[in-house]
């Protein structure tokens, strides 16, 4: 077996290297295992503790960065969103610069099904996809607006269409005019029964219902 210090032990014996007894540091120095006792300065008797404090800083010199102040960046303020003020803001911008768009309204809804449906939000917000049947639901309740938003979007896929518009209505004639329908409607595009044919939706232009109705991307 190959044994490269076994020489070291020979040498040893015949004194021709000697073993140091001190540890040695990574660098090769001996460590110093005495033990220093530093002493500290003694404090003068019966001073207070602040005068004890400055005669324990007397010595302490500014680095002079110290000095600078410290710029505090103000307290982020968070507001409830208020959608009478939103609506009141986006009603002055209409009137102001003739336009609004419908996606900076508190009444907007969008929404991506389909893992890639994010990609053709704004093409279908702003009108691009060409809308080749429409749906109302004015009048109907739950139940029976669910049942036929399935066969009309069941019979547009089977018809080869990509985009509809469903009219769903504000629920200005609801209950506290809650828009029911509007809320519902996200709710049902995503169930895993319609998933599987419904990319995206967006609310629709105003020429076409604004908030009052949505956009929906089918599959072929």
């Amino acid at each position: 077996m190959d044994k490269p210090f076994a020489i070291l032990e020979q040498w040893v014996r015949e004194g021709r290297i000697h073993l140091s007894h001190e540890p040695l540091r990574a660098s090769g120095e001996a460590v110093d295992d005495e033990v220093r006792d530093f002493t500290h300065a003694e404090f003068p008797e019966g001073l207070s503790d602040q005068e004890l404090f400055e005669f324990a800083m007397r010595e302490v010199r500014s680095l002079g960065w110290s000095a600078v102040p410290l710029h505090n960046r103000p307290p982020v303020e968070i507001q409830a969103q208020d959608e009478e003020q939103d609506a009141l803001r986006a009603l002055e911008e209409f009137v102001r610069e003739g336009n609004v768009e419908i996606e900076h309204t508190a009444e907007y809804i969008e929404g991506s099904v389909h893992p890639h449906g994010r990609l053709y939000l704004d093409d279908l917000r702003s009108g691009r996809f060409s809308v080749q049947a429409h749906l109302d639901l004015h009048g109907l309740n739950l139940q029976d607006a669910r049942f036929v938003l399935e066969e009309f979007l069941f019979e547009s896929v089977r018809a080869g269409f990509t985009s509809v518009r469903v009219i769903h209505g504000r629920g200005r004639h609801s209950h506290k005019h809650h828009p029911v329908l509007k809320e519902n409607i996200q709710r049902w595009l995503c169930t895993r029964r319609m998933s599987r044919h419904v990319i995206a939706y967006t609310s629709a232009r105003r020429c076409d219902g604004g908030g009052g109705a949505v956009y929906v991307l089918l599959r072929k």
